[in-house]
């Protein structure tokens, strides 16, 4: 088999069956990722195994063989189908033996919760022959690291609050100290709203031939990410490279972009209004509150949104524009705000519509945008708030 890269390089395995049924979204090995590439470890794989002993041990021993670090989540538990411990065992063809520390550990972590320890935790305390012990503080499930050949297997557990306190506190000082970093690994990603994913890279698809840092595009409901990696020597070197080409990409762009990174249209939007005095209001027609529900999530009870309507359908079956302008005047009193944004999906023989509207207090008008919509009725109610949420942002700027 081959190494990736002359550089430390990692993969991760989720452990669980919960994961390949989609019961549970796979959170950690997103996580895990971003911190390693912020020290510089290059990250080839993420894969996903169900708790089976042996389909575990062989997704190990093929990470081993082309990658310097393996960190696995997940399958550490008391119970019969936790096969971590065992499958890294297998993989490193180690014996599981008894560790006593860990024992005392799980036991007065019991006494200190006034809980009686079940039998089966036991199995906790025990792992692969020679593995280094990490100890948990903020739960049961005790984590090893087995130093195998020149490379590592790190086992962490599958509870997102266990897996980011260890893997802050022990795993990355442990790489760190092995691994020390060449290279630090940097992203940033602008968000853009009004433009189509192919009308984006038509603007800056030079940018996405580069080989640092790497650019690339996603496409969401009614909004294109550009996301913008970085390799360099330092976090500087790192951020000014990125910052080359965000301003590149601005000036291809301009007010298109409309945020950075954790930035949502919706925060960005009520920051703006919050800075001007002024407030929203909205109401919705078949779009199962979508608008509502963003500006919810981002006012954090400052009283920027005042109040949202949320209809399950259209009341006639007119045209859309008119229904909207219908709909605005009828709750103008009702949702009294400086900006007031209708927002609408309407479904008829023809397919799917969607609309959006703004009516201004300051000077009484109503501008209407409509379209149609050819996705799948579960995501129009979402385009149509992005679009409402841009028209507003439009009247503000």
């Amino acid at each position: 088999m081959y190494k990736v890269s002359n550089k430390p390089t990692a993969e991760i395995i989720a452990i669980g069956s919960e994961l390949l049924s989609g019961y549970i979204v796979d959170t950690n090995s997103s996580h895990i990722s971003h911190v390693l590439a912020l020290n510089g470890i290059e990250l080839c794989f993420i894969s996903a195994v169900g708790d089976d002993e042996e389909v575990i041990a062989d997704a190990v021993i093929r990470a081993l063989s082309r990658s310097d670090i393996v960190l696995t989540t997940g399958g550490l538990g008391p119970t019969i189908d936790d096969k971590t411990r065992a499958a890294i065992a297998l993989a490193t063809d180690r014996s599981l033996v008894f560790e006593d520390s860990l024992f005392q550990q799980i036991e007065s972590r019991f006494n200190h919760w006034g809980m009686k320890m079940s039998k089966n935790n036991i199995r906790q305390a025990y792992i692969p022959d020679g593995a280094l012990p990490i100890e948990n503080p903020v739960g049961t499930a005790p984590c090893f690291i087995v130093e195998h050949d020149r490379s590592r297997v790190i086992c962490l557990p599958g509870v997102p609050r266990e897996m980011k306190y260890l893997l802050e506190h022990e795993v990355m000082p442990y790489l760190i100290r092995v691994f020390p970093a060449t290279d630090v690994i940097k992203t940033r990603v602008l968000h853009t709203v009004g433009l189509g994913e192919s009308v984006v890279d038509s603007k800056i698809g030079h940018l996405e031939s580069m080989e640092n840092p790497v650019v690339g595009l996603a496409a969401h409901q009614g909004i294109v990410d550009i996301r913008i990696t970085a390799k360099g020597s330092s976090e500087k070197e790192a951020d000014k490279l990125i910052c080359s080409v965000e301003e590149e990409a601005r000036e291809h762009l301009g007010n298109v972009i409309f945020g950075v990174d954790k930035q949502s249209l919706a925060s960005v939007v009520l920051n703006q209004l919050e800075k001007s005095g002024h407030t929203v209001a909205v109401v919705e027609n078949g779009t199962s509150g979508e608008l509502a529900g963003k500006l919810v999530s981002a006012d954090k009870a400052r009283g920027v949104f005042r109040v949202g309507l949320v209809f399950s359908k259209l009341v006639s079956e007119v045209d859309i524009k008119t229904n909207l302008k219908d709909i605005m005047k009828s709750y103008m009193a009702d949702l009294a705000s400086d900006f007031i944004v209708a927002s609408a999906v309407y479904v008829n023989e023809n397919g799917i519509e969607i609309g959006v509207a703004l009516f201004r207090a300051d000077n009484k008008s109503v501008t209407a945008k409509t379209r149609g919509f050819g996705g799948h009725i579960d995501y129009a109610g979402e385009w149509a708030a992005n679009v409402g949420l841009d028209l507003l942002r439009d009247c503000i700027l």
